[in-house]
């Protein structure tokens, strides 16, 4: 069936994994704005990113205090303000769109596809996602944190076809193959394409070292694959 949709996936599709992408950011400016000091703290940050990423804390300030809890600190509201605006400011930076994302989805929409967004991610993305250059170019877009549920899970997947008004067999997914999110988008019907990057090779992503079916090297090859007459 030819595709009446495109659905990206985000970290490692139309901008960097987190960590390249905030790889010139200051990270110890989070910690510091609660004066806190780095290492106790980020641990514990750490360790709540699956938790985060599945909404259990819908607002910034929730994530910083259940980690401020845990390790016994008291901050004040002024050092709460700072802190959010800057892991918000980090978030920013991280949602800068690669080289060809932005001509690549304009011109899919141009063309009359149906565009959606599926990603994991924590609740600092929907918050900043309307000031994003990303934010008008998609017709609808599915964040774990807001819907409490998070790919592979089949779901998800569903969802964000439902919300384009679309079948599963009529969408094409596009992502980097973190934790088999392709396999799991092929199963529930839709054609997943990887996109390779130079994380590829990482254990999370072991998906895209074994991945057999359509590839891509970059966005703008998506366009090839989709032309109409």
């Amino acid at each position: 069936m030819n595709p009446q949709a495109v659905i990206f996936d985000l970290f490692g599709t139309i901008v960097d994994d987190f960590a390249a992408a905030s790889a010139g950011s200051n990270h110890a400016e989070f910690p510091a704005a609660l004066g806190l000091p780095y290492d106790p703290f980020m641990q514990h940050w750490r360790q709540l990113t699956e938790r985060r990423s599945l909404g259990e804390f819908q607002t910034v300030e929730a994530s910083i205090e259940h980690v401020c809890n845990i390790i016994g600190a008291s901050v004040t509201t002024e050092q709460m303000t700072r802190a959010v605006e800057t892991r918000l400011q980090l978030t920013r930076r991280a949602l800068t769109a690669r080289p060809d994302a932005v001509s690549t989805l304009a011109k899919l929409r141009d063309d009359g596809f149906k565009i959606g967004l599926l990603s994991n991610c924590s609740i600092e993305i929907p918050i900043i996602w309307p000031e994003t250059e990303f934010a008008d170019l998609f017709h609808s877009t599915v964040f774990s944190s807001r819907e409490r549920i998070k790919k592979p899970t089949a779901a998800i997947y569903h969802l964000a076809c439902q919300r384009l008004g679309v079948t599963p067999e009529e969408c094409l997914y596009v992502a980097d193959g973190e934790n088999y999110e392709l396999a799991a988008a092929a199963q529930v019907g839709m054609q997943p394409v990887l996109i390779r990057t130079s994380n590829s090779h990482t254990e999370v992503r072991r998906e895209a070292r074994e991945w057999q079916g359509p590839k891509v090297a970059n966005l703008s090859e998506i366009l090839q694959r989709l032309s109409r007459p």
